[in-house]
């Protein structure tokens, strides 16, 4: 990713002092005290990924990485490149280099090239990046606004009373219900009555109670990226599930944000389950689109975001969606929806 050799790279963030002038609390969350160096080259920091960064038990949320690769990024807009009035933005992320596990200590590095921005984050002691990714102002990705409009219903009220909860983790950055540290506390909601679809949403905006919890993610009453792009992995990867019976990651997705999205503002996270490749448990693959839509006074629904992703069954991931998620009726019911 750069011209520096390794112990070149280090010995800079030993010497470095952090460079960002506002450790607020979404900066704190993502890095803790973790040195960041920026040069003509681009911005990176060494940090440790915490429990507070966990998704699957043990193993940190891939929507944690993601959003330290944007708040890299936004740190580098000092020359024009930060997202704001650059909307559409995409960032395409690619997953399944080395395993991460909590606990585990990564650099992250984002830099400039031709077309935007390029990062990843790399686990310390490996050479294959743990994820990467591209980012590009001005422009959407393959998966298209239009795309994702005409996949919604016309108005909010036409699934509102047709959604089934889903079960949860304890612990997960997601939907933990049982966290020390801050979280997005979401519940998911599968929807019911789709004969041919599957179809998974999330809200937020909803409750008073997300001031606590989802709200916080946010600077200057607009959202950080973070919570948009964790929560619609999650979405996504549970219509994925909902199609492939099968717990999985996350090898690839990609997001389109086309404006700000406001505090106070109600959100519908959207998910539907696509194709499904794979009659092995070991080699199930599974695509999903969805993305994020504000819910407006009248109840129709405006596209802000729009996503698409593919994911990989893992057997032991399956295994340990049946023995943790809560409530237990909950997670029957999920894999009898699921079909298996």
């Amino acid at each position: 990713m750069n011209t520096l050799t390794e112990s070149q790279q280090l010995e800079k963030l030993k010497q470095c002092e952090t460079t960002i002038g506002h450790a607020d609390f979404i900066h704190s969350f993502l890095f803790n005290n973790a040195c960041i160096a920026q040069d003509d080259q681009g911005i990176r920091s060494r940090l440790k990924m915490t429990r507070s960064t966990e998704g699957w038990i043990g193993i940190p949320h891939g929507g944690i990485g993601m959003g330290i690769m944007l708040e890299l990024a936004i740190h580098m807009g000092g020359d024009g490149l930060h997202p704001v009035n650059q909307y559409p933005f995409n960032v395409e992320y690619r997953l399944g280099g080395a395993s991460l596990h909590v606990g585990d200590a990564v650099e992250a590095a984002v830099i400039r090239n031709e077309g935007g921005l390029s990062g990843q984050i790399l686990r310390e002691g490996e050479d294959e990046p743990y994820l990467r990714a591209n980012i590009h102002y001005g422009e959407e990705g393959s998966h298209k606004k239009a795309q994702f409009q005409a996949s919604l219903p016309v108005r909010y009220e036409d699934i509102e009373n047709r959604l089934l909860p889903l079960p949860y983790y304890r612990n997960c950055f997601v939907c933990g219900v049982e966290r020390e540290e801050p979280g997005l506390r979401r519940r998911f909601y599968f929807v019911d009555g789709e004969v041919s679809e599957k179809i998974v949403v999330s809200l937020a905006g909803f409750d008073e109670d997300d001031k606590q919890s989802f709200d916080r993610f946010q600077r200057n009453e607009i959202f950080h990226p973070l919570p948009i792009l964790a929560l619609l992995d999650e979405t996504l990867g549970l219509a994925a599930f909902m199609v492939s019976a099968s717990g999985g990651v996350t090898v690839r997705i990609d997001y389109t944000f086309y404006r700000d999205i406001q505090v106070g503002e109600k959100l519908l996270f959207f998910g539907r389950g696509g194709k499904l490749r794979g009659k092995t448990p070991s080699r199930i693959m599974c695509w999903a689109s969805g993305g994020a839509a504000v819910v407006r006074i009248d109840g129709t629904l405006e596209p802000v975001v729009s996503a698409s992703g593919q994911w990989l069954g893992v057997p032991a991931l399956t295994r340990q969606m049946r023995e943790a998620l809560i409530p237990e009726e909950l997670n029957r019911r999920a894999f009898e929806l699921a079909g298996s």
